[in-house]
């Protein structure tokens, strides 16, 4: 549209005309200072308003407002509806100080003849431009405000979702939306460095079917396929996508997208990690803002790389929750989850699933031998061995120690078990090289086969450990299928020793403390009590492990344990304010006999700082008894340390009461068999009151062990006896609970 500049003024020697030209520009000046101050609900509803005046004033059908230049403005407001041919008969520029905003241009019909306009005229167009100026920069600065008002929520909501832990994918997602609402017409996606690829991870706003389409791009060397590394260090802008390495290969789809420009930005971590790429993606002539455009990229960046560390930090800790952190295969408790899955996913298909146990064959020699250190290498070693003769569908696990354990899925029969299980020990049979030390390694190996030897994953392993421990008593070095009839209970007992000897350093020791309760309902001591669960075989009972254990020589070592986790508990009582705090601890007869017994103990009171008075340490009678001078003699050595002596199972020979005098002890506990037919009148009653009158004279306490009921406690009671321990007072606690019961002075009502 041309623009007209011919100008007329009106006829001054007109007195009536000027005066109505100056009434009618009075007039229009007081509707524009209303236009200019009106309260608008928005800014097209503000600009309609002031076009529409505008054209009422210069009676012309059409008024613009428009952005840039005229083959390619943007309009922002009009009002009537121009002629083809209409001319721009008046126009002038929106402007506030040196900022250039539009234009304000009005036109004549096409057909009509045209006018001239006033010096009036113009400048009340020039007025109207400088109202609706200010209104531009009026939603300028409101538009701005919002926008970093959006901004703030938005990033406060990414960065609340990666404290929330929520889906990586998610919260990419919000950051994606955060930069689209600052950029409208923009298109922002992320993409995520996984295995060597960029792979499209958030793109909220493409569509859908364009996001599914968008393959992975090859990282080289770290780079996103580029001959430049620039793109993996700072943000770039590419105004020609066909270098672009997003969309080089991709130029025909951001096309149909209207995509002409992009601006990346790399993701990085904390320590400068490429974790994946950020993107801006521009439609039509549009290009960056500035450096707001860059700025907001980079710090969507940053929130991006938060939220990708966090997951990486998330996932790091929960592989470390579930698996063994020597060789990197899962550990017991995710193996045993793993094998419930297979187990269910077996019990609706036909082929065959088999639990293998495998135990390196003199792994502990290398240990003693070369060390630790080197040990642990070697299990790598073996971990790596063992995954690379896996299927994808198999599963491997570390169960502790040199104990691995393995499922093999989709086997037709034993036999192909077998055959997979020999290829196992031949892989293991190659020389092992690390450092300067070539070793050979062998292994045992026992298998288990769903359902014929067990339906649960328990009894699979547990069946399995079983014909492994046959093939390590057979010879080693060999594999064995479990039968039922092949292992009686000699086999039994060797798996229940090999796995007690695994206890300790897998610590599934534990103790739990039964209250020793005086005359007046208090607790006056606490007896501490060794506990065993082992992982798949469960709570094992003292009376099946305590004699294996004292005949391997296997006691020293765990009643040494037992000592130091006694003296720490009652000395971390002691702290807490728990003046009546006091252990008591069985000595194994085999640990009393060794000569560092004593260097032991002092050890343990050194290290738990434990007062030596609260420490009590207990001695069968029938072990005194064999050699009363020997064992005086030791005896008289603890007590110079200044810890009590207690005779336990006293009574079971009646004999040795008048050599009491001998030793130097403190007290005496009464065996529970003196409780059975205690009321009978062929019953231990007597026996029993000799035995009270008897400590009592000689200055010892007398403890009753085994008191189940409200009636024998009032019995042994009724004799003088000065403690009693039993169920009659609950069953033995956990050391919480005994910090409960002592922060409660000690009082424990008898069960009624």
């Amino acid at each position: 549209m041309a623009v007209s500049t011919q100008l007329a003024l009106v006829p001054q020697d007109d007195p009536r005309s000027a005066a109505a030209g100056m009434a009618r520009f009075a007039d229009q000046l007081k509707d524009l200072h209303q236009l200019g101050t009106a309260a608008y609900a928005t800014l097209d509803e503000a600009l309609e308003a002031h076009l529409e005046s505008g054209c009422r004033w210069f009676e012309l059908p059409f008024g613009l407002v428009s952005r840039g230049a005229e083959s390619g403005a943007v309009v922002l407001a009009s009002h009537g509806s121009p002629d083809d041919n209409a001319e721009v008969c008046l126009s002038v520029p929106i402007g506030a100080g040196s900022e250039f905003l539009g234009v304000l241009s009005f036109s004549s019909p096409a057909d009509g003849a045209r006018r001239d306009f006033s010096p009036a005229d113009h400048e009340l167009v020039e007025l109207m431009a400088q109202s609706i100026a200010r209104l531009l920069r009026d939603d300028q600065i409101h538009s701005g405000r919002k926008l970093r008002e959006d901004l703030e929520i938005s990033r406060n909501r990414v960065l609340e979702m990666v404290a929330e832990n929520q889906s990586v994918e998610a919260t990419l997602q919000q950051v994606a939306r955060m930069v689209d609402e600052q950029c409208p017409g923009a298109l922002c996606s992320v993409l995520v460095l996984k295995d060597e690829l960029l792979a499209w991870t958030a793109a909220p706003n493409f569509p859908n079917e364009t996001a599914r389409v968008l393959k992975p791009i090859r990282v080289l060397r770290g780079v996103a396929g580029l001959p430049t590394a620039e793109v993996a260090h700072a943000t770039v802008y590419w105004e020609d996508l066909r270098i672009c390495p997003f969309w080089a290969e991709r130029v025909n789809l951001a096309g149909q997208l209207g995509i002409a420009s992009c601006l990346s930005a790399p993701v990085r971590s904390a320590g400068g990690a490429l974790l994946g790429m950020i993107a801006l993606h521009y439609r039509g002539s549009r290009t960056p803002e500035g450096n707001s455009d860059r700025a907001l990229l980079e710090s969507a960046s940053r929130l991006a790389g938060l939220a990708l560390e966090r997951r990486a930090f998330t996932e790091h800790l929960e592989f470390q929750a579930r698996h063994d952190s020597l060789t990197g295969l899962p550990n017991r408790a995710h193996f045993l989850e793993l094998l419930g899955k297979a187990l269910r996913e077996a019990a609706n298909g036909s082929a065959t699933l088999a639990v293998l146990f495998i135990d390196l064959d003199r792994f502990k020699q290398i240990n003693d031998i070369l060390g630790h250190a080197l040990g642990d290498r070697l299990l790598k070693e073996v971990g790596r061995r063992l995954k690379r003769l896996l299927t994808e569908d198999d599963l491997a696990g570390r169960m502790g120690g040199d104990e691995f354990t393995i499922v093999l899925t989709h086997q037709p029969d034993e036999q192909a078990v077998i055959r997979a299980s020999q290829e196992f020990l031949n892989a293991f049979r190659a020389p092992h090289q690390i450092e300067d030390n070539e070793l050979f390694v062998t292994a045992s190996i026992g298998i288990a086969i769903y359902p014929q030897h067990g339906r649960d994953a328990a009894e699979l392993l547990r069946n399995a450990d079983l014909a492994m421990y046959h093939a390590k008593n057979s010879g080693k070095n060999d594999v064995e299928l479990f039968r039922a009839e092949d292992h009686p209970a000699g086999l039994e007992r060797l798996r229940l020793e090999n796995a007690l000897r695994r206890a300790l350093e897998n610590q599934e020791f534990d103790l739990l403390y039964q209250p020793l309760v005086g005359s007046n309902d208090r607790v006056e001591g606490l007896e501490a009590l060794l506990t065993w669960r082992h992982p798949i075989y469960g709570m094992i009972s003292p009376k099946q492990f305590i004699p294996i254990a004292e005949e391997t020589g296997l006691i020293i070592d765990i009643g040494s344990w037992v000592i130091r986790q006694a003296c720490l508990a009652c000395a971390a009582w002691l702290r807490a304010g728990y003046r009546t705090a006091r252990v008591s601890v069985n000595v194994s007869a085999l640990q009393f006999e060794r000569r560092e017994f004593l260097h032991t103990v002092a050890t343990a009171l050194s290290l738990s700082n434990l007062p030596p008075d609260r420490l009590e340490l207990e001695l069968t009678e029938s072990y005194l008894m064999r050699d009363l001078t020997q064992s005086a003699a030791r005896l008289a050595q603890l007590r110079d340390l200044g810890v009590s002596i207690a005779i336990d199972d006293f009574g079971t020979g009646y004999s040795s009461l008048s050599y009491l005098n001998k030793l130097p002890v403190d007290s005496l506990k009464i065996d529970q068999s003196f409780l059975r037919h205690l009321n009978q009148p062929e019953g231990p009653l007597p026996v029993l009151q000799s035995i009270v009158r008897m400590a009592h004279s000689m200055n010892l306490n007398v403890v009753v062990e085994g008191v189940e009921t409200q009636a024998d406690l009032d019995i042994v009671r009724a004799l003088g006896c000065d403690k009693v321990q039993g169920h009659v007072y609950g069953p033995a606690l956990r050391r919480e609970e005994v910090e409960a019961l002592l922060a409660e002075d000690g009082n424990l009502a008898p069960a009624r």
